[in-house]
């Protein structure tokens, strides 16, 4: 078990007796000398008895802010940490690189091989580091950080009990904050962080509740619907071959800007481009077209050998399109509609959805019928994310850390993929048996999952609850609810396309000032 600093006395504080008064004021402690009141920090530590690190802890932060990666090894091992593998993978790293700044490829390799890989913490970023040392871009690209850098990354092995995060008493606040803003649940706290606390409180939240408008201008099922970056528009496609771009007012009314002509087929996807000028549409096994959202005109189609596509996306920085092809392939295209070379292994099963993250360093796909492809265009390496069962559609987090994966078996996955992909928690409770049905992420820093459902209703789930079920349920369509969207700029507003040909318009019921969920 980790070790606490030693102080004069342990005493629980709080009406309850649930907070411990050493932690609260090393968190105290930790702020004045964030904000630059060292001399008040000092003081709060010699008065109380109650030292912000112990004296090892203060020992390790020096070796380590001055890049004394074997010392500060040595000194971990007194610190007794149950992750002390995965802090020591990470000095090593850093050891590492500063070996391949200086040009000692050959120290470099012996760490890898010697020092890293034993520890079989992370052995496919020791393969990485290999790639990098042979390509060298290790000296411009990833060079050694020391001191600040490190420390902030050291932060999030280490429990608060030993190293008090940077701005923690800030990061708690604006979780209070939150707490009364979205869902009383502290959000985002790491477990550890979680020894001040006994358990969460339900209390005010503002997730959507009502519905505010119903837009029915088209005559058909509606598939898919999504918000602009920018939270001012929406774009809907539908089964009646066409997509529908809409204006959001000032005062949250929705009225048609432009509808979308031009497919023989029914519109799978409408998405926004990064700048949100440009919008592409793709037609069910047909072709991919990119539109002007300013005068609704067609400025490019984008088509492949006569085969016809099922999924579409936009590269991070808009400069190119993708397409998931009905013959199992991903083509690429600059803008103007010539194909970039792209070689990705043949699929088992038509592609459903494909995406780029934001850095445009991953594209991401549905592989084999129960595998999630992040193919690197970087290095080409592919990272595979197994899934127990078939996998019907997907979503990325605005930060692309996390992807949400609706599977075959009324189940919502969300995985971790930053790094070696794992899978973080499991959500039920909607239907889903024939369809395609979509999920997205949403809400005051993302911090629910919404979802459509065969049974006609929206499903709300909160994403740090123990429990899988969901907390709140929209109920209004009379058809199968494919899609749902988030407003990313109104936290409150929430959209769903159904099989009922229209799409709903969600918001908070302003009568009601306390939702139990």
């Amino acid at each position: 078990m980790a070790t606490e600093p030693t102080s004069k006395r342990v005493k629980l504080i709080g009406s309850k007796g649930l907070i411990k008064e050493s932690e609260v004021i090393r968190i105290i402690t930790e702020a004045l000398y964030s904000l630059g009141y060292g001399e008040s920090g000092i003081r709060l530590e010699k008065e109380s008895g109650i030292p912000l690190h112990s004296t090892i802890v203060k020992l390790f932060l020096e070796q380590v802010n001055n890049g004394e990666w074997d010392k500060s090894i040595v000194t971990l091992k007194g610190i007794q940490l149950q992750n002390e593998k995965a802090v020591t993978f990470l000095l090593l790293e850093q050891k590492f690189f500063e070996f391949l700044k200086l040009e000692k490829d050959t120290d470099a390799l012996g760490i890898l091989r010697k020092e890293m890989l034993p520890l079989g913490v992370n052995n496919k970023r020791v393969h990485e580091l290999a790639s990098v040392l042979i390509s060298a871009s290790g000296k411009d690209a990833e060079c050694v950080n020391p001191g600040s850098k490190v420390v902030e990354k050291l932060q999030n092995l280490f429990p608060p009990a030993i190293l008090i995060p940077e701005k923690r008493l800030e990061y708690l606040l604006e979780m209070d904050l939150d707490s009364q803003m979205s869902c009383c649940e502290f959000h985002n706290i790491p477990d550890s962080d979680l020894s001040l606390y006994s358990h969460h409180h339900c209390g005010i939240h503002n997730i959507p509740s009502e519905t505010l408008e119903t837009l029915e201008k088209h005559t058909d099922e509606v598939w898919f619907l999504k918000f602009s970056h920018n939270g001012k528009y929406l774009a809907s496609s539908s089964k009646d071959k066409s997509a529908i771009i809409w204006e959001i007012d000032a005062q949250g009314k929705f009225s048609e800007k432009h509808k979308l002509l031009g497919h023989v087929n029914p519109v799978a996807m409408v998405l926004w481009s990064p700048d949100d000028k440009q919008v592409l549409t793709c037609g069910e096994d047909e072709v991919i077209k990119r539109w002007v959202v300013d005068s609704g005109e067609c400025v490019q189609t984008y088509e492949t050998d006569g085969v016809g596509s099922v999924s579409c996306g936009w590269f991070h920085d808009g400069s190119g399109i993708i397409g998931g092809m009905a013959d199992r392939r991903i083509c690429l295209w600059n803008l103007d509609g010539t194909e970039i070379e792209h070689e990705q292994v043949q699929r088992e099963q038509k592609l459903s959805d494909v995406a780029m993250t934001a850095d445009g360093k991953w594209l991401v796909s549905v592989g084999r019928v129960c595998e999630i492809s992040l193919f690197n265009r970087e290095t080409r390496a592919v990272r595979l994310i197994p899934e127990e069962d078939m996998i019907t559609s997907f979503s990325l987090s605005k930060d692309n850390k996390h992807l949400l994966i609706n599977l075959i078996t009324q189940k919502i996955h969300m995985w971790n993929i930053e790094g070696e992909p794992y899978l973080c928690s499991e959500y039920t409770g909607h239907k889903r048996s024939r369809f395609i049905i979509r999920s997205c992420f949403g809400g005051y820093k993302d911090s629910f999952i919404a979802s459509g459902s065969e049974d006609s209703q929206v499903y709300i789930w909160k994403i740090l609850r123990p429990q899988k079920e969901p907390c709140s349920v929209l109920r209004g369509h009379s058809g199968a609810v494919n899609c749902v969207s988030w407003n990313p700029t109104d936290l409150h507003m929430l959209a769903s396309a159904s099989d009922d040909g229209t799409i709903r318009i969600w918001g908070r019921d302003k009568k009601l000032e306390v939702i139990q969920c």
